[in-house]
C-alpha cells in the first residue's frame, strides 16, 4: 500500500510541472514574420549579414564600417584579431523580428551589440547620416567588448564595473564628437533650471539619460585631459572602478571632476542662453500639469480646431489624443495599443501623423505584421477604419495627406534607400516621386495639390562633401518631377518644412546658430527670418522628430518646445512670432559645443572630419561574397562545483556540482542548450539537451532529459540490533530517500499570430521510476550507536504521454509590483495517456481598467479534471489554498474557524475541480513621481483593496452540500469562501515582489477570523 500510494502522489506532483514548464504561462510575444535568407560578405574586419537585393548595397555600408573601424582604432588603440559580426536588417520592422538578440526590440531602439558574439545587430534607418551614426555608436561597444575581453586583467564581466553612461556616452561621444546639437540642448536646459548632476547621482539616478549626460561628460573628460586618455581610463575602470580610475589616469577625483564639468558646462552656456528669450512665443496648451511630460508630434487639424498629438500621460504607454487647440484641453484618446492589439506599436520616434482635408480622419503609421501600416482613424467615433498597406514599401514614416484627400504621400525606405512614395487611397497603388541614394524626409503638400516641400541630404550647389550628410530644403513639382533645392544655412539641418498657410514661403526649423529655432524663408526676395530665439529648442524625441504644424485654413502654428526637461505644446498665430532678419549663409555651431571649446588632443574630431573628407580605406574589391554557414558556437558557460562532508549521521560526503552550455548560430535562428548536474551521490546526476528553431510563425523545440528529484520520509520504531552477546533492544530512527526519476522526451511548438497572440502545442512520452534507500539510525537510551544503509524495494515504475494546446493573449501593462492596465487569458487543454488517462483543463481571464489614479482589476479562473482517473483518489487533488489565489484561509484561519464552530474545513479547499474570482482595486503608492501618490527613488509599492472568492468541488462531490464528518460527527458545508481585506506590494529592488495582507473571511463571526499573511510574487 505504501508503495502504491508513493507513486501516484510524486505522479501527481509531477503532473503539475509540464502545465508550468511547458511555455510561458502570460507574456508578450517577439513574431517572426518574415524568414531571412542572408548572404555574407567579408572585408578584413568585419563579416557582414544582409538581405539586400542588390549587393552593392551592402558593400556600401561594409566599406562604411571599414571607416569606423579606422577612425575608432586610431582612439582606442585596439584591433580585432577576428572579423566582428555585423547582422544589418533593412528597416526597423526587420530589426524586431532578430532572432540574433533576445528579448524584445523597442521603436526606440536604434541598434544592438551583444557581448557574447561581438555581433552589431542593427538596421537601416531613414537618414543616411542616422544609419551612419548608429553604425558609428554600435562598433564603438564592439570595441569596448573586445578590450574587455583581451585586456590585461578584465574579462566579459568586468563591464559590470562600467556605469552605463561611461559605455553609452563614450558610443555616442566617438560617433558624433564635441559638437552636437540636440545634447547641447540637453545641457543648456540644466543649466537653466539647475539640475547638472554629480557623476555619483550620474551613475545612480536613471532619470539622467546615460547617452547625452554620457556623451557631455566624455566630451569633457577628452577635451580637458585628451582623447588619448579614453581607453586607459575605460579600461581601468573596469578593472578597478571609475572612481580609482580617475585618480591613476586623470590624477584627479571623481567628486573633483564631477564639480570641475558642473562648472565648464555653466560657465560656457550661461552667456549664450543669455542671449535668447525667456519666454516662449504663444500660449502654452499641453504641459505636465494638463497632459504628459512627452507631449510630442503635434499636428493641428486644417481648421485650426483640433491638435492630434503623442503623450505619455497615462504613464504606461505613449498613446495618441485629440486635445482642443484654442484652450489645450485634453478631450479624449485617439488610438492606443491596448484597444486595438493587432497594431504591435506606434511609430513614434521619427513620424507625426496627418490629417484629411476635411478633418474628420488621422492617419499615422504603426508596425503590424512586420511591417509600417497606415491607420486611418475615425476622429469623432475614435475607431481605427482601416490599416493599409503601401505596396512595395514595407517601411516608411512621415504621411502627409494631400489637398483633394486622394492620396496620402510617405517617406519610404525600400532596399535602404529613402525616397518619396504617393499612396492613392482609391487605386490602391504606389507610384515613387524621387528615386536616388539620397535621403528625402518630412513631404508636405502645396495647398494646390502641385508641389511637395521636403527635407533632404542632397547637397546644395557647391556643398560636396562637406554637407556630412546634413539636410537641405527642396521642392519637388509632381507634374514634372523637377527638384529644387534653396541654398539656406548649407551645413546645417533644416528641417520640417511646411508651407505659410496662404503663401509660398516656408517654414522650417534649423540649428545653423547651434540652437534649435523656426524660420520663415520668403520666396519672393529669398531672405530668411528668424521666427523664435530659444535658448533651449523646438524639437521632438530626436532631431530628425517632427516638432511643428500648420493649419491651413488659418495662420496658427503648434510646436512642440523642449524645456525644463519636458516636450511641451504651445500655439500661436503666424503673426505673433517676432521676425528677425538673418543671413541665409549664417553658420555659428559654437552653442552647439559640448564643452571645453578650446581641447587637448582632440583625436575624435580630427578622426570624424577625416572620416568625412577620404573615402573608405577598403575598396570594393576587398569585399568578397562568401557562403552562409551558421557558425554554431558555445554562447555561454557557467558551472559550479563543490565537495560536502559530514562527519556524523546517515550521509558522510557528497559532491555538488553543474555545468550550463547554451550553443547559437550567426543570427540566431536556432539555439541547442545543454546541462548536467550532480547534487549529492552519482544517483544524483542530472541532464539535459534542447533544441530551439526560433525562425518563422511556428517556433518550436525539443528536448531529452533525465531528471532526478529527491525526496525524504522519516520515522521511527523499536529494533533489535544484532551484536556477538546476542540481540540488543533499540531505537532504530529510519530515514527514507525517495529518488524519483524523470526520463523525458518533448516536442513544443508556438504559432505566433502578433506581440499579444499565439497559440502553443506539444506532447510528450515521461517515464518514472523510482530508488529508495534506508538509513537505519540506531540508538540506544538516547547515545547514537551507529548507521546502516540497504536499498529497500521501491514502486514499480510507469509511463504516460501528453498533449496539450493553448490559446494565449496578452496586451497587459506592467506596473511597479503588478499589471495596471490591458488585459491576458489563457485558455488551455492537456490530455494524459498511459498510467493516467486524465484531461487537465484551464480558463484564466484577466481585465485590468485603469482609472486614474487607479487599477480595478479583475480575474476569473477555472482548473478542471475529466476522465477515467480524475476522481479515482490515485491522484492529488486540485486546491485553491495559496494565498495566490484567495488570501485567509491559510492554518490560521481554520484553527480559529473550529473553535467558533463553522461549518468549513480543510476539505472545502481541495477537489477535482476549482474556481477562483477576484477583484482589486490597486493604487500606485510609492515610486516614480508620476505614477504615484508619493515620489521615491528606491521603494516601489502599490496598495490595494481586494475582494477573493474561491470553491473547490468534484464529480461527486457538489457545492452547497453538507455531511457528517470527524470524530464527533461535526457539520461540514461545501460553499465558496469568500474574503476582502487590503494588502501591500513591495517591489524589493527588482529582486523580489512582497506582499503582506490582512484578509477578513466573509462569513459568521468574520472579524475574529481574520488574519495575516504573506505572498511572494507579482500580482496577478
Amino acid at each position: 500500500m505504501y508503495r502504491k500510494c508513493l507513486s501516484y502522489q510524486i505522479a501527481a506532483l509531477l503532473l503539475l510541472f509540464p502545465l508550468l514548464a511547458q511555455a510561458q504561462y502570460f507574456g508578450r510575444n517577439k513574431p517572426a514574420y518574415t524568414k531571412f535568407e542572408f548572404q555574407v560578405l567579408h572585408s578584413p574586419h568585419f563579416e557582414f549579414y544582409h538581405y539586400f537585393n542588390d549587393p552593392q548595397d551592402a558593400v556600401k555600408l561594409v566599406q562604411d564600417a571599414e571607416k569606423w573601424y579606422s577612425m575608432h582604432q586610431a582612439v582606442l588603440k585596439d584591433t580585432f584579431s577576428t572579423r566582428n559580426p555585423i547582422i544589418m536588417y533593412k528597416n526597423h520592422a526587420d530589426f524586431q523580428q532578430t532572432t540574433a538578440i533576445s528579448g524584445e526590440i523597442g521603436v526606440g531602439t536604434g541598434g544592438v551589440t551583444e557581448g557574447l558574439k561581438n555581433r552589431v545587430v542593427m538596421p537601416v534607418t531613414l537618414s543616411n547620416r542616422q544609419t551612419d551614426h548608429v553604425l558609428g555608436h554600435e562598433l564603438v561597444h564592439a570595441f569596448q567588448y573586445h578590450m574587455m575581453r583581451t585586456g590585461d586583467s578584465t574579462n566579459l564581466y568586468s563591464i559590470q564595473n562600467l556605469p552605463l553612461w561611461m559605455v553609452e556616452g563614450l558610443a555616442e561621444y566617438m560617433s558624433l564628437g564635441s559638437v552636437d546639437p540636440n545634447t547641447a540642448m540637453w545641457m543648456r536646459d540644466a543649466v537653466i533650471k539647475d539640475d547638472i548632476p554629480t557623476i555619483k547621482d550620474l551613475t545612480r539616478k536613471p532619470r539622467y539619460f546615460p547617452y547625452r549626460w554620457g556623451e557631455a561628460l566624455w566630451s569633457f573628460i577628452g577635451g580637458s585631459f585628451g582623447d588619448d586618455k579614453i581607453a586607459p581610463l575605460f579600461e581601468a575602470t573596469g578593472k578597478n572602478g571609475f572612481e580609482r580610475a580617475t585618480e591613476t589616469i586623470l590624477g584627479v577625483d571623481a567628486e573633483t571632476l564631477g564639480n570641475m564639468w558642473k562648472t565648464s558646462l555653466q560657465n560656457y552656456y550661461k552667456p549664450y542662453i543669455a542671449q535668447t528669450d525667456t519666454i516662449a512665443t504663444g500660449t502654452k496648451l499641453l504641459h505636465p500639469e494638463n497632459a504628459g511630460t512627452m507631449n510630442i508630434s503635434p499636428v493641428i487639424s486644417p481648421n485650426g480646431r483640433y491638435i492630434a498629438y503623442l503623450s505619455e500621460q497615462n504613464v504606461l504607454s505613449l498613446d495618441l489624443f485629440l486635445a482642443d487647440a484654442r484652450t489645450g484641453k485634453v478631450i479624449k484618446q485617439l488610438a492606443n495599443t491596448i484597444r486595438y492589439e493587432h497594431l504591435d506599436n506606434f511609430n513614434f520616434l521619427e513620424s507625426a501623423g496627418t490629417w484629411s482635408p476635411g478633418g474628420n480622419k488621422f492617419a499615422f503609421v504603426v508596425f503590424s505584421r512586420g511591417r509600417n501600416r497606415l491607420a486611418i482613424v475615425d476622429v469623432a467615433r475614435s475607431h481605427v477604419l482601416e490599416v493599409l498597406d503601401v505596396p512595395g514599401v514595407v517601411a516608411f514614416s512621415y504621411p502627409a495627406w494631400s489637398p483633394d484627400g486622394s492620396s496620402i504621400v510617405v517617406a519610404g525606405l525600400v532596399e535602404g534607400r529613402s525616397d518619396l512614395y504617393l499612396y492613392n487611397l482609391k487605386t490602391k497603388k504606389t507610384t515613387q516621386l524621387t528615386k536616388d541614394n539620397y535621403s528625402d524626409v518630412m513631404p508636405y503638400w502645396s495647398a494646390d495639390g502641385s508641389r511637395i516641400i521636403f527635407s533632404t541630404d542632397r547637397p546644395a550647389p557647391g556643398q560636396g562633401n562637406s554637407n556630412k550628410g546634413r539636410f537641405n530644403l527642396a521642392e519637388l513639382t509632381i507634374a514634372t518631377g523637377h527638384i529644387q533645392l534653396f541654398d539656406v544655412f548649407a551645413g546645417a539641418d533644416n528641417l520640417n518644412p511646411v508651407y505659410a498657410p496662404n503663401s509660398d514661403d516656408i517654414l522650417f526649423l534649423s540649428d545653423r546658430d547651434g540652437y534649435r529655432n523656426m524660420y520663415r524663408l520668403n520666396r519672393a526676395d529669398n531672405t530668411v527670418q528668424r521666427l523664435t530665439n530659444y535658448a533651449t529648442g523646438i524639437s521632438g524625441i530626436t532631431a530628425l522628430s517632427p516638432a511643428m504644424s500648420v493649419a491651413r485654413d488659418e495662420a496658427t502654428v503648434v510646436y512642440s518646445h523642449y524645456q525644463r526637461g519636458n516636450y511641451s505644446i504651445y500655439s500661436s498665430p503666424l503673426a505673433a512670432f517676432k521676425a528677425q532678419t538673418v543671413p541665409s549663409d549664417s553658420i555659428d555651431f559654437r552653442a552647439a559645443v559640448l564643452p571645453p571649446q578650446s581641447r587637448v588632443k582632440p583625436l575624435v574630431d580630427q578622426q570624424l572630419a577625416q572620416m568625412y573628407n577620404t573615402a573608405s580605406p577598403v575598396k570594393p574589391d576587398q569585399i568578397n561574397a562568401v557562403a552562409y554557414r551558421p557558425q554554431f558556437k558555445l554562447d555561454m558557460i557557467n558551472g559550479s562545483a563543490g565537495v560536502g562532508v559530514q562527519t556524523a549521521g546517515p550521509i558522510r560526503s557528497g559532491l555538488q556540482g553543474g555545468v550550463n552550455m547554451l550553443f547559437n548560430d550567426i543570427v540566431g535562428n536556432n539555439q541547442i542548450f545543454g546541462a548536467v548536474s550532480l547534487n549529492g551521490e552519482i544517483y544524483d546526476f542530472g541532464a539535459m539537451a534542447a533544441y530551439l528553431r526560433q525562425t518563422g510563425k511556428i517556433q518550436w523545440g525539443a528536448s531529452l532529459s533525465h531528471i532526478p528529484y529527491l525526496s525524504a520520509r522519516i520515522g521511527s520504531r523499536s529494533d533489535t540490533l544484532q551484536t556477538a552477546e546476542g540481540g540488543v533492544p533499540v531505537d532504530n530512527l529510519i530515514l527514507q530517500q525517495i529518488r524519483t526519476y524523470q526520463d523525458q522526451i518533448a516536442l513544443m511548438g508556438n504559432y505566433i499570430l502578433n506581440t499579444t497572440h499565439r497559440f502553443e502545442f506539444g506532447g510528450g512520452i515521461s517515464h518514472y521510476s523510482y530508488r529508495i534507500d534506508q538509513f537505519n539510525n540506531y540508538y540506544t537510551n538516547g547515545f547514537y550507536i551507529r548507521t546502516d544503509r540497504e536499498k529497500i524495494d521501491a514502486p514499480d515504475g510507469f509511463m504516460f504521454e501528453q498533449l496539450y494546446a493553448a490559446y494565449v493573449g496578452d496586451n497587459s501593462r506592467f506596473g511597479l509590483t503588478s499589471p495596471l492596465a490591458g488585459r491576458r487569458y489563457r485558455l488551455h487543454v492537456e490530455r494524459y495517456f498511459g498510467e493516467f488517462k486524465v484531461y487537465n483543463l484551464l480558463a484564466d481571464y484577466r481585465q485590468y481598467v485603469r482609472v486614474k489614479p487607479f487599477t480595478l482589476a479583475f480575474r476569473a479562473l477555472h482548473h478542471a479534471r475529466y476522465g477515467p482517473d480524475a476522481e479515482s483518489g490515485r491522484l492529488a487533488p486540485l486546491t485553491i489554498i495559496y494565498p495566490f489565489y484567495i488570501r485567509g484561509f491559510g492554518n490560521e484561519y481554520f484553527i480559529r474557524s473550529q473553535e467558533q464552530g463553522n461549518p468549513i474545513s480543510f476539505n472545502n479547499l481541495y477537489g477535482t475541480r476549482i474556481a477562483v474570482a477576484n477583484m482589486e482595486i490597486r493604487l500606485p503608492f510609492t515610486g516614480p513621481e508620476r505614477l504615484t501618490q508619493i515620489k521615491s527613488g528606491f521603494l516601489f509599492s502599490d496598495l490595494n483593496l481586494f475582494v477573493d472568492g474561491g470553491l473547490a468541488w468534484s464529480e461527486h462531490r457538489l457545492f452547497n452540500e453538507t455531511e457528517f464528518s470527524g470524530q464527533f460527527g461535526r457539520e461540514i458545508e461545501y460553499r465558496p469562501l469568500i474574503s476582502t481585506g487590503v494588502s501591500a506590494r513591495i517591489n524589493l529592488f527588482g529582486a523580489i515582489i512582497v506582499e503582506p495582507f490582512y484578509a477578513i473571511p466573509l462569513e459568521k463571526n468574520g472579524m475574529k477570523l481574520a488574519n495575516f499573511g504573506i505572498n511572494i510574487g507579482p500580482g496577478w
